[in-house]
């Protein structure tokens, strides 16, 4: 996959739209002119800069579109609050795509689930993005999508979207409702791990999952008991990446750095990585 640069210097990139999602999650779509913008593979992430601020690592939440990606953003630092004073037409720099992302070719022809958890639903958007537009390629498919608040439920639209759809079984939930936020599913109140055990997942399913790190425990226990297999769950690890050239070390854990080697790995993998997760509980 041709990379945006693969090198230290950011190229222009332009902000096409920028569209409030939730409290202090916006959507930025970004186009590069120059032919250099080819698709990121879900799961992948890129470097963006603001020029007199600094650069951070963006997971990419679509497929490139007519020479645009997009970035749903949280504000919580130097770098993604300079970004949220931007206006449309603004120039931003860009780096990458980085690192492996999920595993494509592997799921084709299997039972997918996505599992997605708060703002880690913004890589998963783009993987059910792709294997939507290649649905012939795929079994069963099933998203879970959990959150803490009711009112921070992203891609809201698209979801309503999804749950329409007669090839795709959709599960949201959230541990608070507040006011009728949530699109009109069954079991509406509750955490991921409710969902996943409502879902009917098994052993012939390939599980996609992106969230904070405090809930990978709890999911790959709800997993395995579903006879899951520890060599098709894929986690994207929440490990802050700084130069994602596996230069400055800052991501590197178990051995590993993560921005190059991952951030997608399978949970069999992990569990030969000391000091990444608890994978279960004894």
């Amino acid at each position: 996959m041709k990379a945006l640069n693969s090198g230290f210097v950011p190229i222009k990139g332009t902000l096409r739209s920028i569209v409030p999602m939730a409290q202090d999650n916006y959507l930025f779509q970004i186009s590069v002119e120059d032919g250099s913008l080819s698709g990121c593979q879900p799961g992948q992430f890129i470097m963006l800069w603001i020029p007199g601020v600094g650069e951070a690592a963006i997971s990419v939440c679509s497929g490139q579109v007519d020479g645009t990606l997009e970035l749903c953003v949280r504000k919580v630092g130097r770098v993604t609050s300079a970004l949220f004073q931007l206006e449309e037409g603004s120039f931003v720099g860009l780096r990458g795509p980085f690192g492996h992302g999920f595993p494509l070719d592997e799921y084709k022809g299997k039972d997918l689930c996505l599992i997605a958890g708060g703002l880690g639903v913004a890589p998963i958007r783009s993987l059910w993005q792709y294997v939507l537009a290649h649905r012939e390629n795929y079994g069963k498919i099933i998203l879970i999508y959990g959150m803490r608040h009711s009112i921070d439920l992203l891609f809201r639209q698209e979801l309503r979207v999804l749950l329409r759809r007669h090839d795709i079984d959709v599960y949201i939930a959230a541990e608070e409702i507040v006011g009728p936020d949530l699109p009109p599913v069954p079991e509406q109140l509750g955490r991921v791990t409710d969902m996943i055990k409502l879902a009917p997942i098994d052993q012939n399913f390939q599980v996609a999952v992106c969230g904070p790190p405090v809930m990978y425990q709890y999911v790959i226990e709800e997993l395995l008991a579903k006879n899951v297999r520890q060599s098709d769950i894929w986690l994207s690890l929440e490990r802050h990446m700084k130069c994602g050239m596996g230069k400055c070390g800052h991501c590197f854990v178990g051995g590993k750095f993560a921005c190059q080697e991952g951030p997608v790995f399978s949970l069999l993998e992990l569990n030969l990585l000391p000091e990444v997760i608890e994978c279960h509980r004894k």
